[in-house]
């Protein structure tokens, strides 16, 4: 087991980033501190030749002038806020509306466009530890916080642990968003990628995505995935809810709690199948239907949509506005943590 940091680079104020490549004989995963963001992923296929299963950039200014959120650990407050707006202690807060009215992602300056700091972690030669502060009024959320990232190799998997703390009462909700082609990086569409989710219900939105407080039953309908099929099988389907997302861009229900299966997601070219584990309660599955970039991403791939599948574990969307979806209340003495494990092996024949 390896890990050791190196310079990535610059951002375009100079601020230095860096890179944390860590490597166990099985996978290797390359970490920037810009965004916290997974750069590469690299796990053998079938065969036991290397892929790198993530789209991203090879520098710094193709993840600073890029959306897309590629590989980008994403808060305060993932997914949507209806009218990026919310009540906390009877007191409303307003924050930056950037999707439709809507806050998406946390706004402008969330820790998607946050430079950590990078450091190998105290408690093993296997980890590395990220840390990132979000001022009070970031955006207009209330709270000094502070953002903990811890990633390690845990044989075949890559962990993610989250902690946050805060010297206010606020709302959290931390994701990864990698997109993930099990074919390789620059394989071209993912649409033949096998899904399948312990997700008996999915999270009803409106026409920009909020949810509407619904979990609908996926039994006998397109977004039902209980069984492994394929992503395009049912995506153009005639469903209200594919038509609203372009494909699929959904908040998932997922059974159980604790760190808990949650996905199976097999690449057919390669034979490489990723499992996803979760203490959160939902996964966002987002088939990158609307992923469009400025320029070339790694080794000058062209990324288009479909080209990827986002599984992002996380608390429920606009959860702030709605006292029936799990509390993202994060106070000075309740402090957040999540845990995510994407583990990989080769699907059977």
């Amino acid at each position: 087991m390896s890990v050791h940091i190196q310079d990535f680079g610059r951002t375009a104020d100079g601020t230095p980033v860096k890179l944390a490549v860590l490597d166990n004989g099985i996978i290797q995963a390359h970490i920037i501190s810009y965004a916290a963001a997974i750069q590469k992923l690299i796990v053998p296929d079938r065969k036991g030749n290397p892929v790198d299963v993530v789209l991203g950039f090879d520098d710094v200014a193709g993840y600073e002038t890029n959306g897309g959120f590629l590989g980008s650990v994403v808060g305060r407050y993932a997914n949507r806020i209806a009218g990026a707006k919310f009540f906390l202690n009877a007191e409303e807060y307003h924050v930056t509306a950037n999707d439709h009215g809507n806050c998406l992602h946390s706004g402008e300056h969330g820790f998607h466009r946050t430079v950590f700091e990078m450091e190998l972690a105290k408690n093993g030669d296997d980890r590395v530890l990220l840390r990132a502060v979000s001022p009070d009024g970031t955006d207009g959320f209330p709270g000094n916080v502070t953002l903990e990232v811890e990633y390690s190799l845990v044989g075949s998997g890559l962990m993610i642990q989250y902690s946050a703390t805060t010297d206010a009462p606020t709302v959290i909700n931390i994701t990864n968003h990698s997109y993930f082609n099990l074919n390789g990086h620059a394989a071209g569409t993912a649409m033949g990628h096998r899904l399948q989710m312990d997700a008996p219900f999915y999270l009803e939105t409106d026409e920009n995505l909020i949810p509407t407080g619904k979990m609908i039953p996926t039994a006998d309908t397109p977004m039902d995935f209980t069984e492994e099929k394929t992503l395009g099988l049912d995506i153009e389907a005639d469903y209200p809810a594919l038509k609203v997302g372009g494909g699929y861009d959904h908040c998932f229900v997922i059974a159980d709690s604790g760190l808990r299966h949650t996905a199976w997601l097999t690449g057919p070219q390669t034979g490489i199948r990723m499992e996803t584990l979760t203490t959160q309660p939902g996964v966002q599955v987002y088939t990158a239907n609307s992923l469009e970039l400025n320029g070339p991403g790694k080794d000058g791939t062209e990324y288009h949509a479909r080209e990827a599948v986002c599984l992002e574990t996380q608390d429920f969307p606009d959860a702030p506005n709605h006292l029936e979806f799990p509390d993202t209340t994060v106070t000075p003495k309740a402090a957040y943590s999540a845990t995510t494990l994407y583990r990989f092996d080769l699907a059977p024949l």
